[in-house]
């Protein structure tokens, strides 16, 4: 080994080694400053990672999240707190004041000006709501949760949590944790009564006919793949053509479908945000269904003859994946107005073809739908 390509080894060995240290190092700092708080307010970590904390019979919990590549690290706070009601408060954005100034969707509203500014009440036990919400005293501990940092605060009928996007986890204190479980307690006492007729086997109403609306979309995704399995043996030559005529019956579908939708589910605070979130389901539904189908039609029921057609392959070439690499050759096309086609090989085929030298035989059926599609393939090597 010459003195250069011993000193590169060394300075790398030295980096990775260094790397390393650091990552460790900031790993045990995390989990030891976790693990110090939690001492200190006499918590228990469980198999979740929660921090988990009985106070007067009543449990307690934090969790601290370091998030990911793109998600942002999180800390959330919660408590128990048993009712027969929901809701979810957030900040008020843009979107959510456009969809109620259109009508699509109707936000309760408390009467506290500063509070129905500033923050958008999700609920679809809409009466439960309206109690609970009508004390000034919980709207205050709702702000001051806020202005402490945190941005989203949920409660579904068997705790309330707290949320805070993008926390700093040099910022958790046995103060912080304390003061928030305080505010938390609050928001637990004098619940509102039970409303019997906003659920149905304890699923409020309106959301019965947004979980169906879910559900359809769903189904016919999961037939998409299906369908998808058996039309895999029906390659069509001229795909994004295909595709094409098939957006033909998939966008009427859609444009039914989320009609459908929006007059099923307007009204509700959450309205708008369901919509989108269905409306996207729902679209690459309808989109891969109707292609998927289309394939599986356009070869299962193809009548036609086969025809073979024996042509030169005049190239091949590779295209790198994260994880894989595929292999591709090009045959000279024998369909008028198309130079080539393209096919996939495996990695054994593709060493031993030999472009403008290797002939491919390629048989074919016309399509019942008129796309003409690939029955076999065979490479003279």
């Amino acid at each position: 080994m010459c003195p250069g390509e011993f000193i590169f080894w060394m300075i790398f060995i030295l980096a990775v080694v260094t790397v390393t240290g650091v990552v460790i190092h900031h790993y045990r700092t995390g989990n030891n400053f976790l693990k110090e708080t939690a001492s200190s307010l006499g918590a228990k970590g469980d198999s979740t990672g929660k921090y988990v904390i009985n106070k007067n019979g009543v449990k307690y919990w934090y969790q601290y999240s370091p998030g990911g590549k793109n998600t942002p690290p999180s800390l959330n706070v919660g408590a128990q707190c048993l009712s027969h009601g929901e809701f979810t408060v957030v900040h008020e954005s843009e979107f959510d004041r456009t969809a109620k100034r259109i009508g699509f969707s109707t936000e309760l509203q408390t009467g506290d000006e500063d509070f129905d500014s500033a923050y958008y009440i999700l609920s679809d036990t809409v009466d439960f709501a309206r109690v609970y919400f009508q004390s000034a005293e919980k709207r205050e501990v709702i702000k001051n949760i806020y202005r402490a940092g945190f941005c989203h605060i949920a409660h579904n009928g068997k705790s309330i949590e707290v949320t805070w996007t993008g926390f700093d986890k040099s910022s958790l204190s046995p103060a912080l944790i304390t003061g928030t479980i305080e505010k938390l307690d609050k928001l637990s006492r004098n619940i509102p009564d039970y409303f019997p007729d906003q659920e149905v086997l304890g699923i409020p109403r309106p959301r019965i006919k947004v979980i169906g609306l879910y559900l359809f979309p769903s189904l016919v995704a999961a037939a998409a793949i299906a369908a998808w399995f058996r039309g895999i043996g029906y390659p069509p030559l001229d795909g994004s053509a295909l595709f094409m005529r098939s957006l033909s019956f998939s966008i009427p579908a859609l444009v039914f479908y989320l009609a459908v939708t929006a007059l099923a589910i307007r009204g509700r605070a959450a309205a708008h945000k369901d919509f989108l979130k269905i409306a996207l389901v729902s679209a690459i539904a309808f989109i891969l269904i109707a292609n998927n189908v289309f394939v599986l039609v356009n070869g299962s029921k193809d009548t036609g003859e086969p025809m073979s057609h024996t042509v030169a392959v005049v190239g091949k070439y590779l295209t790198h994946h994260k994880n894989s690499t595929t292999c591709h050759v090009l045959v000279r096309s024998w369909r008028p107005g198309h130079d080539t086609e393209g096919f996939t090989v495996g990695d054994d085929t593709y060493s031993r073809i030999q472009p403008n030298r290797t002939e491919a035989i390629i048989i074919t059926k016309p399509g019942a739908a008129g796309f003409e599609w690939v029955l076999s393939k065979q490479f003279r090597i």
